[in-house]
């Protein structure tokens, strides 16, 4: 698939989701808003920093997972499905917008949750998915690999099964919609957190190959930034290589969360108004003024940081997380 083919199909799924009407009255069609952040250390060296608010789009739907669901909901409907079934830890950002945005056009879903000793009571994300539909099925962990790994449990042709975090060809595609084309040429950098992987390549493929991409891995390894390069190659990206995974600023691992960066998230809300979550948008920013801070990003520089949300999920951590 070509990226001249994929920015086509971009266009032809947004017109179609133009004519869906109870996704037109909620609101998540809309783009984006972009907002300059005001840092002191920015201004020190020289390097301007916008933010695209993708946690505003909506109150209930966090950032990226919206764009890497909407073009599965369109298929779904288009198949003649009736019924969303995805994959997710306790606290899934994905599962939640999954549960709501089903609710939202009339469709039911099912969530396969990690973990059997857990129960729709376990925490209000959980809670909220159940009360918006979602039926839930409790599984053990090695089940869940199982599932995750084969497509799940047995499912009818009413049924449209979307991976674990909304990774799929339609997911990138979907991403690739997430940066305003209006706004390409007001930057050198796009910088974001990367978990999958799924949102850096829809952002990539969809950016002109002299804007610069990072991706924060907040994951432990390096196989992360071996992962994209083949995502790429799938996609048959042949451009230079104009973006980078950063690997070193995990932080621990995924869903680890010190004492230091929690406090650094606090710190740059108090600051700008702006929450972060800590597993995701606490530690792109963090790297991204660790990099500033530093002039691996040169004074003049302008970057774009993408919000992808997460902040429901974040209601899992405390200030006591360590």
């Amino acid at each position: 698939m070509s990226v001249v083919v994929s920015l086509s199909q971009v266009a032809e799924y947004e017109q179609s989701l133009q004519q869906w009407p109870e996704l037109v009255a909620s609101g998540l069609l809309a783009e984006p808003v972009i907002e300059s952040l005001s840092l002191p250390l920015f201004a020190q060296q020289d390097v301007r920093v916008d933010m695209l608010r993708a946690d505003l789009l909506h109150p209930l739907i966090s950032g990226n997972k919206w764009f890497k669901l909407k073009y599965n909901l369109l298929q779904a409907r288009e198949q003649g499905c009736r019924t969303l079934l995805s994959f997710g830890g306790a606290w899934s950002n994905h599962l939640h917008a999954v549960a709501f945005s089903a609710q939202q056009v009339g469709m039911r879903s099912v969530g396969i949750v990690r973990g059997d000793e857990l129960n729709a009571n376990s925490n209000p994300m959980l809670q909220e998915a159940q009360q918006w539909g979602m039926q839930l099925e409790f599984v053990s962990r090695q089940c869940y690999r199982e599932w995750t790994r084969d497509g799940g449990p047995a499912a009818d042709a009413l049924t449209w099964v979307i991976p674990e975090g909304g990774d799929n060809p339609l997911g990138v595609l979907g991403c690739m919609s997430l940066v305003p084309r209006a706004v390409y040429a007001d930057y050198d950098q796009v910088w974001l957190a990367l978990g999958t992987g799924c949102t850096l390549a829809g952002v990539r493929l969809s950016l002109p190959p002299d804007v610069k991409v990072c991706g924060v891995s907040v994951l432990a390894g390096d196989w992360p930034r071996q992962q994209m390069q083949q995502r790429l190659q799938q996609w048959n990206w042949h451009e230079p290589a104009n973006w980078d995974v950063l690997t070193q600023y995990h932080a621990g691992g995924y869903g680890r969360v010190p004492a230091s960066l929690l406090s650094f998230v606090a710190e740059f809300g108090d600051n700008t108004g702006v929450p972060l979550d800590p597993v995701y948008t606490g530690k792109a920013m963090q790297a991204l003024c660790d990099q500033v801070q530093r002039g691996i990003v040169s004074a003049g520089t302008r970057v774009l940081f993408i919000h992808t949300g997460g902040l429901q999920g974040a209601r899992g951590f405390s200030s006591s997380t360590g």
